[in-house]
Parts: structure tokens; C-alpha cells; sequence
């Protein structure tokens, strides 16, 4: 009798875990849906705003969702979202719960959980093999070159450590295509050679753009990893 007693209480115990376990989950489960279901109106709006505008708006004040102005959070339906502007047509939306984090990625159109860092790095650099292949096969133009200020050149030659040069805004086409890339360029007027250098916008054939940075280094292959810290490139 006493045996049946202790079985049918650890019975009770463990049929009790499990229910609290699974209230848990189902607690977790509708955060994380109600955040993804949130922040989809936020990305609507953002989506429109491109429409609009032709790009996407770098703060969310733009879209009336006001940031707190010390932690650029926003408070929509309870839910804490990080808005990060990445490049014209590309952006990243992050909410917090106690679960956990999980970023909104516009160029994959997909949730991540946690930072999303990985697996955004590695659709960037999808996107950029692309790039490499397109801008081949389709032939860059420039279309317009814009020799700067010299205040503007010299936070430009500064910022990317180079002591002198010629520096021009560039835009670049494919052919008989859209945007292929813009930013700044060094510009040798004897070879007529432009170099890339600092933080370029480049764009697929489809218009999914991503930011490069081209460094100052004889190979000058760009760094396109997006950075957690939020640094400008």
C-alpha cells in the first residue's frame, strides 16, 4: 500500500512537471510569435516608407515610432525593438524577451534567433558573389562622378587613413540595368583610374544592396561582415 502511495505521488509529481513545463513553453512560444507578429507592422511601415521615398528611413522616428534617445530602443505593444539601418534598400529589426533575442533580416526576409550575425554574414556574402558575377556579365558603368568639397575629401582621406588624393563621389549602373554601387573614390587623373575606398552601397540586379568597405590596401577587397557593434564602416 505504501509502495502504490509513493508511486502514484511521483506519478502526480512528474505529470505535474510536464504541465508546467509545457505552460512554460507555451508562454515562450506566444512571446516569440507575438514579437514577430509586432514587429511585422513595423516592417510594413518600413516597407512603405521605401516605397515612398526609395529608400529605407534611417531612424524610426521617421515612420512615427519614436526612439529612446540613449538606448535607440522602441517600445511597440510591450515588445523592445532595435532598429539598424544598414544600407538604402537593407535593415535589420531586433526584439528582446526573456527568452532570448531574434533580428529581423530585410534582405532574407527571415527571423534569426539571437543576433542573427552568422547567418546574415554568410547572406551577405551570397549576395556579394552575386554582385561579382552580375557587375562581370553586365558591365559596371560609371555615370556620374562628383569631385568633393575639400572639406568633404579631407574627412574622407582622414577617415580612411590616406594622407593625399584626388577624391570623387562615384555612381555606378550595370548595363542596361539599375544602381550596380555608389560612394567614394580615389581618382589618378594621369591613368584615369578610380579606386574604391570607405564605405560603398553596392547593389544586385534585383536591388538588394548591402554595404562594402574598401580599405586602403593595394588589393583593396572589401570587408562586407555585418558588425554587431554598429560602427560606421
Amino acid at each position: 500500500m505504501k509502495t502504490k502511495t509513493i508511486i502514484s505521488k511521483f506519478v502526480i509529481l512528474s505529470f505535474s512537471i510536464v504541465i508546467i513545463s509545457l505552460v512554460i513553453m507555451s508562454s515562450n512560444y506566444y512571446e516569440i510569435y507575438s514579437g514577430k507578429k509586432y514587429g511585422k507592422d513595423i516592417i510594413s511601415r518600413l516597407e512603405q516608407y521605401r516605397h515612398s521615398h526609395g529608400i529605407y528611413p534611417i531612424k524610426l522616428d521617421s515612420i512615427d515610432l519614436p526612439e529612446n534617445q540613449e538606448t535607440s530602443e522602441v517600445m511597440f505593444h510591450g515588445y523592445s525593438y532595435i532598429y539598424y539601418f544598414m544600407s538604402d534598400c537593407e535593415f535589420s529589426l531586433s526584439f528582446n524577451k526573456k527568452d532570448g533575442t531574434w533580428t529581423y533580416y530585410s534582405n532574407a526576409n527571415k527571423w534569426y534567433e539571437g543576433d542573427g550575425i552568422d547567418s546574415i554574414n554568410a547572406f551577405r556574402s551570397k549576395l556579394y558573389s552575386q554582385y561579382l558575377l552580375e557587375s562581370c556579365n553586365n558591365k559596371e558603368r560609371t555615370i556620374l562622378r562628383i569631385k568633393v568639397e575639400r572639406k568633404e575629401r579631407d574627412s574622407v582621406l582622414s577617415c580612411n587613413n590616406i594622407e593625399s588624393g584626388s577624391v570623387v563621389y562615384v555612381i555606378k549602373k550595370y548595363e542596361n540595368a539599375g544602381f550596380a554601387g555608389k560612394g567614394y573614390a580615389l581618382y589618378d587623373s594621369g591613368t584615369k583610374v578610380l579606386k574604391q575606398i570607405g564605405t560603398w552601397t553596392l547593389f544586385t540586379k534585383a536591388g538588394l544592396s548591402f554595404l562594402a568597405f574598401y580599405g586602403s590596401g593595394t588589393t583593396n577587397k572589401p570587408v562586407i561582415d555585418y558588425l554587431q557593434n554598429k560602427i560606421n564602416l
